[in-house]
């Protein structure tokens, strides 16, 4: 069969490439080149998920880089810091490596697991590796996995691996445990709104059957001032 090197950015989303490509007729082998993952302890997380991987699924990994610097990666993006924009200096040194890699093993093609996530901007990635494959005389093959998103989280769940809560770098981390303090905020408040709800409804309910009760009485006395009106008479 056909030697692919499928690069991995993570466990999760290597899942449904790896079945995909097999499905096809590729041999693929994962390749870990990520120096964009921060901080270590989740680059750590990411690269021992994809062990585990491709010891489940039996495929060779090629391991490459050390633990990441994020204050030297912050600083090599130039102040270009913005979601989407500064992606690009995301893909094109793990594209740049992968295709000089794929050329340099022999292999036939070369993909990437980023190409399954709904989150990434494909056009860019597509546009970095065909770069990268024409500058190494590698061969490119794109492929959108996107459409078996849930397939691969459904499997990521069944075997247990680590799912981790944001795209990569240290910027995509501030932004999205920003996201989660805005939806737990949103919630609480949310939360606090019903309560307040809840206590007002409870309130004009008490409202209501106190002035029920009152009108009640009312009815009652003046039944009895009657009755005492005509005994009196």
């Amino acid at each position: 069969m056909p030697r692919i090197l499928l690069h991995a950015c993570c466990g999760p989303c290597a899942l449904m490439p790896i079945s995909r490509l097999r499905d096809e007729g590729w041999a693929p082998e994962l390749f870990w080149f990520n120096p964009n993952i921060h901080p270590v302890d989740e680059w750590l997380k990411r690269r021992d998920a994809l062990r585990e991987v491709a010891e489940k699924f039996g495929i060779p990994l090629h391991e490459e880089g050390s633990e990441p610097d994020p204050a030297a990666w912050v600083r090599e993006l130039g102040g270009e810091t913005a979601f989407g924009a500064r992606c690009v200096q995301c893909y094109r040194p793990r594209m740049i490596r992968t295709a000089e890699f794929a050329a340099a093993q022999g292999f036939d093609a070369f993909t990437s697991s980023l190409l399954y996530s709904k989150y990434q901007n494909h056009e860019s990635i597509v546009a970095e590796a065909e770069q990268a494959a024409a500058r190494f005389g590698a061969s490119f093959l794109y492929r959108d996995f996107r459409p078996f998103w849930w397939d691969g989280i459904n499997m990521s769940k069944e075997l247990g691996i680590y799912r981790q809560k944001w795209c990569g770098c240290i910027l995509s981390m501030k932004e999205a445990l920003a996201q989660q303090k805005e939806a737990e905020e949103r919630k609480a408040a949310q939360k606090a709104e019903r309560a307040a709800r809840l206590a007002r409804e409870a309130e004009e309910r008490r409202i209501k059957k106190e002035a029920l009760a009152a009108k009640q009485a009312e009815k009652a006395r003046k039944r009895l001032e009657k009755i005492d009106s005509k005994n009196m008479a």
